[in-house]
């Protein structure tokens, strides 16, 4: 596998007809990069499963279903699903921007990675033959878990292909989007032996016989027949709403093969030709158009009338800052009072709200210590963290994430808050701890060593590590996702009544293995925090554009 996670079919690969069709390059990746199993996005919750299926010729299908989770509910009532279809040399990672577009409209998401891409067993792809099996078992298994209502797809290149081939057999489905299909692969493979495609192009004097070898060639490696593979043969037998699109510019399927499958479509149709090449990214205007095609075909019930949100209270509507996927909308203030606004739900619905301390803002990675004196034995303190979410795949308008590092006199723990659900306690250590007694409370928020970093390799996520001056018993949660550099910190009692000392925040290191004993010297001291304290909101901010406010 290569640093970018793309893997050759040998070395050195030669771009001949037969790899183009049925060995592309494989696009591997790290798992972390499918992101955390469950984050929220400001309209809803988002949970993720991942499932192994097996396919019709006993591959391994990694697959992950994405499902909307309204905040303070627990319903399981069935929504609608749109499965995404990948093209060639690509792999499920290509589904995870329709995240934010589809989830807070109430419609689940499902991918996977096709026999020989990604992640998924098998050596060769069949753009389309056998690919449509595949899909076939996502299907039936979707139906089987009663959490889909109606299903759609959308596929690009071999994905709209593989989408066509499965519709004219199951007429269940409630619509297609087709980015980029071809109509017939015999017709396309005579396009690529002439192209730029190619290290060395057929002449056409040669073409029917190299067309001929290649025949035999796939058909002995894969055991199918390209001549079989028309589309255009299967599109008379399909009555799905269907949108199709095709790039201008597209010098690997001309727009061509996607008019002539829509004139010889017999359901409900629409021909978009858009701007961009065969790999472009579409324009997000194109993207929506597709999202509310489903949103139409598939009947999608009209949104929940439910209590009012956080994004509501903080003056936006959630559902536009969400889908707003190419800009960023919030800053400074707004994601201040949103970690604010997360902090005082720390203890729960039915308990007092925390009591924080002055804000401030630290960067990552960071040491951060202090004397913490638990005056009742019902008293939990620590320090309370707030961060905001890197920009990427599921959208560049996240809300914060806060956690909670808090000392009791039963021990440590790590919390974990967000909107719409209870805190949940991550991480436990049982430790006797006398009231009355000062201890030194020590958390870290660290970051691992940078080693060539990859879109697809590890992502780089924080850790934070909760321990006592003696350095007894720590306790250490690994976050799923990137974080920005900076983030909101705050002294905070949860229950009972405390009192906190001098602060020490000391930025550190990569990966830096810090002394867990308490330190005599502690001439950084950054800020004094007191438990309770209060003040005056504050709209001023720095030029890194967080704003602060005080509890």
């Amino acid at each position: 596998m290569e640093d970018d996670g793309m893997e050759m079919p040998g070395q050195p690969y030669s771009f001949s007809l037969w790899n183009l069709i049925i060995r592309p390059p494989r696009r591997r990746y790290h798992l972390s990069r499918l992101g955390p199993e469950e984050f929220n996005l400001w309209s809803c919750g988002v949970r993720r499963i991942d499932i192994d299926l097996t396919s019709p010729r006993g591959h391994t299908l990694r697959c992950s279903h994405f499902l909307p989770e309204a905040f303070g509910t627990s319903a399981t009532s069935p929504v609608p699903c749109v499965i995404y279809l990948h093209r060639n040399a690509s792999c499920r990672l290509e589904a995870l921007q329709m995240v934010p577009l589809f989830l807070p409209l109430g419609i689940s998401l499902f991918c996977l990675d096709f026999a020989g891409c990604g992640e998924s067993g098998g050596d060769y792809i069949s753009l389309g033959w056998f690919e449509r099996d595949d899909l076939a078992e996502c299907v039936n298994y979707l139906r089987g878990t009663g959490r889909v209502s109606a299903i759609g797809l959308w596929g690009r290149s071999m994905g709209a292909v593989t989408a066509l081939l499965h519709a004219d057999r199951d007429h269940s489905i409630g619509g297609m989007v087709l980015d980029s299909p071809f109509c017939n692969l015999r017709q396309l493979a005579g396009e690529l032996a002439q192209s730029e495609y190619l290290s060395v192009k057929v002449p056409n004097w040669l073409l029917s016989g190299a067309l001929a070898m290649g025949r035999l060639r796939i058909k002995s490696l894969c055991d199918f027949d390209i001549d079989l593979l028309a589309p255009e043969e299967h599109v008379g037998n399909s009555f799905i709403p269907a949108l199709f699109l095709h790039g201008n510019a597209d010098d690997f399927i001309a727009p061509h093969h996607s008019q002539t499958l829509f004139e010889a479509y017999t359901g409900d149709k629409e021909l978009e030709i858009v701007e961009g090449d065969h790999n472009s990214q579409r324009d997000l205007k194109v993207i929506r158009k597709a999202v509310y095609f489903f949103v139409r075909a598939l009947r999608c019930p009209a949104a929940n009338t439910r209590k009012q949100n956080m994004a509501e209270v903080l003056g936006f509507d959630s559902l536009e800052v969400d889908m707003a996927v190419d800009r960023r909308l919030l800053r400074g203030q707004v994601l201040f009072e949103a970690a604010w606004h997360l902090a005082l739900s720390g203890s729960g619905s039915r308990q007092p709200k925390p009591k924080l301390g002055e804000v401030q803002r630290c960067p990552l990675p960071v040491r951060i210590e202090g004397a913490l004196h638990l005056q009742s034995a019902d008293a939990e303190a620590g320090y309370c963290v707030g961060l905001l979410p890197m920009p990427g795949d599921f959208g560049v308008n996240r809300p914060p994430l806060v956690m909670f590092g808090l000392v009791s006199t039963q021990g440590l723990q790590i919390l974990r808050v967000a909107e719409g659900r209870e805190p949940e306690v991550l991480a436990r250590a049982e430790i006797q701890i006398e009231p009355g007694v000062p201890v030194l409370c020590v958390l870290e928020v660290k970051l691992p060593s940078v080693q060539s970093p990859s879109y697809f390799g590890p992502v780089q996520t924080p850790s934070l590590r909760l321990s006592l001056g003696s350095g007894e018993s720590p306790i250490v949660v690994t976050l799923a996702e990137e974080f920005e550099e900076e983030f909101f910190l705050w002294s905070a009692t949860r229950r009972g009544t405390a009192e906190f000392f001098e602060t020490s925040i000391r930025e550190t290191a990569h990966n830096e293995v810090q002394d867990a004993g308490a330190r005599g010297d502690q001439q950084d001291v950054a800020a004094a925090a007191r438990s309770g304290g209060s003040g005056n909101p504050s709209t001023d901010e720095s030029s890194s554009g967080l704003g602060c406010r005080q509890s």
